[in-house]
C-alpha cells in the first residue's frame, strides 16, 4: 500500500535525539535535495501552514521516484508515511483517497477489480492497465501528434532523396549515351540505375538513422538532467529504423525506374552531339 502526502516539510532538525521513537517516513530524492536531507534527520510536519499540531518524524531512507511522464514535469515533493501516521497528522480517520494492491504475479487483475466492485459499494476498483488508460487519454494526443510530425517528416525526406536522385541522372545523360553507343543494354542500364538510387536511399536512411540517434542521446541527456529522472523523452524504436529503411528501398527502386522512363527515348547521338 502505497500513501502520499503532498506537503512540503516545514522545518528541519538536525541535531539532538528524541526521548521517544518518531515514526518513520520516506523522503523523494527531489525534496530531499531541496533540503538537504539525509537518512537519520529528524523533521517536523503539519497539515497546516502556521505548523499547528505538528508532529516530529525520522527520515529513514531517501527514495527514487519511478519515471512517470505525468508527474516529471510537476516536480512534485514527496514523502511516504504509514497510514496510522496520515490520519493522525492530517486529521482524517478512516477516510481514504486512493488505496494501491499489490497481486500476486500472475494473477487477474482485471478479475479481482471486477469482484471488488460487485461485493461492495463506496468505492471503485481499478486494474493498473485500466488506471493507465484512463489518465493517458493527454499522451495519447501527444503520441499521434508526434506520429504526424514523424511522417510529414518523412515524406518531405523522401521527396527531396527523390529529386537528389533524378537530378542525379539527369546530370549523367551524356555518360549513359556512351554506355548505349558501346552497346550495353538499356535492361542493363536499367539495373544500374536502381542499384545505384537503392543504394543513395539506403545510405541515406542510414545517415538518418545515425543523426537521430544522436538528436535523442543530447535530448535525453538536456532533460533527464533537467528533472532529475531516468525517463526516456526521444526513441529511436526498431519500427521506425526497419519502416525508414523499407522506405528508401522503394525510393531506390522508384527512383530508378522513374529515372529510366525519362531516358528510355534517349538519343545517344543527339545526346553525345551536344
Amino acid at each position: 500500500m502505497r500513501l502520499f502526502l503532498l506537503f512540503a516539510l516545514c522545518s528541519l532538525c538536525l541535531g539532538g535525539e528524541s526521548p521517544a521513537a518518531e515514526p518513520e517516513i520516506l523522503v523523494n530524492r527531489l525534496l530531499a535535495g531541496r533540503l538537504s536531507l539525509k537518512a537519520g534527520d529528524l523533521v517536523e510536519l503539519s497539515a497546516r501552514g502556521d505548523m499547528k499540531n505538528s508532529e516530529r518524524f525520522r527520515v529513514l531512507a531517501i527514495y527514487e521516484e519511478k519515471a512517470d511522464p505525468y508527474n516529471v514535469p510537476l516536480k512534485r515533493s514527496l514523502v511516504k508515511m504509514h497510514l496510522p501516521d496520515l490520519e493522525r497528522i492530517a486529521g482524517r480517520k478512516d477516510q481514504l483517497d486512493l488505496v494501491s494492491i499489490e497481486l500476486k504475479r500472475g494473477a487477474d487483475a482485471r478479475a479481482v477489480a471486477a469482484r471488488l466492485n460487485a461485493e461492495a459499494i463506496g468505492f471503485t476498483a481499478f486494474s493498473a492497465e485500466e488506471l493507465a488508460v484512463r489518465a493517458s487519454t493527454t499522451f495519447q494526443i501527444v503520441s499521434r501528434f508526434h506520429q504526424a510530425i514523424a511522417m510529414i517528416t518523412m515524406m518531405a525526406g523522401a521527396i527531396f532523396i527523390f529529386a537528389l536522385m533524378v537530378m542525379r541522372v539527369e546530370d549523367q545523360r551524356k555518360s549513359l549515351a556512351i554506355l548505349t553507343v558501346t552497346g550495353i543494354s538499356r535492361r542493363t542500364i536499367l539495373k544500374s540505375l536502381v542499384l545505384e538510387s537503392t543504394f543513395f536511399a539506403f545510405f541515406a536512411s542510414i545517415l538518418g538513422a545515425m543523426l537521430g540517434y544522436t538528436a535523442a542521446f543530447f535530448v535525453n541527456l538536456y532533460y533527464q538532467n533537467f528533472y532529475q529522472t531516468e525517463l526516456i523523452f526521444a526513441r529511436v524504436t526498431v519500427p521506425i529504423l526497419i519502416r525508414a529503411i523499407s522506405i528508401s528501398f522503394l525510393l531506390g527502386i522508384v527512383g530508378g525506374t522513374f529515372s529510366w522512363f525519362r531516358l528510355k527515348h534517349l538519343a545517344p547521338r543527339e545526346e553525345l552531339g551536344r
